[in-house]
């Protein structure tokens, strides 16, 4: 759920809850308003009628006045307002009333004096002004909603924005992004923590990309050398045979050394995404070649070969293509028993390969971590499917792989 949504989703929540409240308070607020005017204009009156009694020693006439009744003259004082309904016969029901009571001295007779004032015109007044500030109430509440969600949009443009270069931010374009200012101090303060750690994260990028490339190149010169000394030792006559034997290993390991580290550094480089070349690769054209390369292996250890090729095409890197495919292939020949077979479907969709081979050893999950083999008996140290993996992850390849009884199928889907 988006951030605004969740925060509209809240102020709707609560103004909901609110309303009933605020329409309650709000009657009873203006009603409260309303007795408070009625005793004004009663209070305004009972004083009328005090001033004329001191002045004439009689009751005026008042249109508020409905009763006075005698009351002892010993008694105390008092006034009081109260909600009263009345039978009035000419409406025929009971008619709502705000009444004040107050004593009095009328000459030398104490009197309880009650003025009237009717509510039924007030209560009209009170409904319709509820209805009216109810009214307005929600029409401002929609408005603050529909303003307040035109101003949260305005104001988290540019956090968006910045969002969408952060998405498509490329380590290995070497494209600097500039953030775009919003003089919101959060924002801001954003901006400076993702700008610090793009900053970062392309200087530990470059150190660790040239830290490969000096240690693959620094490693490979001096294995070179050991292999041309080796070379030169294995043609001199002067060594016995356990000599020889020993100089064999060392060179056989040394030669292992150097394409696990071109393998590493080529591992390094596909998950650091230093082949953005895209072509349109001819599946069909690299399996054909691959296959003809490895035609005397393959005759060597006397395998059925079955391929049913068809056209196929996909986007990536070539050099990335060719590596993949040998790979899968170069591990079906090498894996495999002498007089077994291999076969091979293509299509659109995707590559199977299927071969007789050893009983596996380990994890079918194992398979394509690095230096896992699946049979520990052959000479392969473990790369060549790492290496297939990382090549299907930077494109959006599955591969997958299943066996049983000394049958291996590995499927590649090209649209996974």
């Amino acid at each position: 759920m988006k951030l605004l949504t969740k925060t509209h989703k809240y102020y709707l929540v609560f103004l909901v809850a609110l309303a009933p409240v605020m329409i309650v308070v709000d009657y009873y607020l203006i009603r409260y308003m309303v007795n408070i005017e009625v005793n004004e204009i009663l209070k305004h009156e009972s004083e009328r009628i005090k001033f004329q009694l001191e002045k004439e020693g009689e009751l005026p006439h008042s249109s508020y006045m409905f009763d006075s009744t005698p009351v002892d003259e010993t008694s105390t004082p008092f006034s009081q307002f109260n909600d009263t309904l009345i039978f009035e016969t000419y409406a025929d029901k009971l008619i709502p009333y705000r009444t004040y009571e107050f004593t009095a001295l009328v000459g030398t007779e104490r009197l309880k004096i009650s003025l009237r004032h009717i509510l039924l015109e007030m209560n009209e007044l009170i409904l319709g002004l509820f209805a009216a500030t109810t009214l307005i109430l929600m029409l401002l509440a929609t408005g603050l909603f529909f303003i307040s969600q035109k101003i949260s949009e305005w104001a988290w443009k540019p956090f968006f924005r910045n969002l969408s270069k952060l998405k498509n931010y490329d380590i290995t374009q070497k494209k600097q992004v500039h953030l775009e200012a919003s003089g919101i101090s959060e924002f801001e303060a954003l901006n400076q923590v993702a700008t610090a750690l793009m900053n970062q994260v392309e200087r530990d990028f470059q150190n660790l990309k040239e830290f490969n490339e000096n240690i693959s190149h620094e490693m490979q010169t001096p294995l070179a050398i050991i292999r041309n000394k080796m070379v030169l030792l294995l043609e001199s006559q002067s060594l016995g045979e356990k000599e020889l034997q020993w100089v064999q290993a060392a060179y056989q390991e040394a030669n292992k050394l150097s394409k696990i580290g071109k393998a590493l550094n080529l591992i390094s480089r596909i998950e650091n995404r230093e082949f953005p070349r895209l072509d349109s690769v001819d599946v069909r054209a690299i399996i054909d070649n691959i296959i003809s390369k490895m035609e005397e292996i393959i005759k060597f250890k006397d395998l059925k070969m079955a391929a049913k090729l068809n056209a196929a095409r996909v986007k990536c890197d070539p050099i990335l293509a060719d590596i993949l495919f040998t790979n899968l292939i170069k591990n079906a020949v090498q894996h495999n028993r002498e007089g077994g077979y291999i076969r091979l479907l293509l299509n659109e969709e995707k590559f199977e390969l299927e071969n007789t081979g050893e009983v596996l050893q380990k994890e079918t999950a194992q398979l394509f971590n690095r230096f896992q083999r699946g049979n520990t008996a052959t000479d392969s140290f473990g790369l060549g499917l790492a290496i297939s993996q990382k090549i299907c992850e930077l494109y959006g390849f599955r591969l997958g792989y299943e066996h049983h009884e000394g049958k291996h199928k590995l499927s590649l889907f090209f649209n996974s």
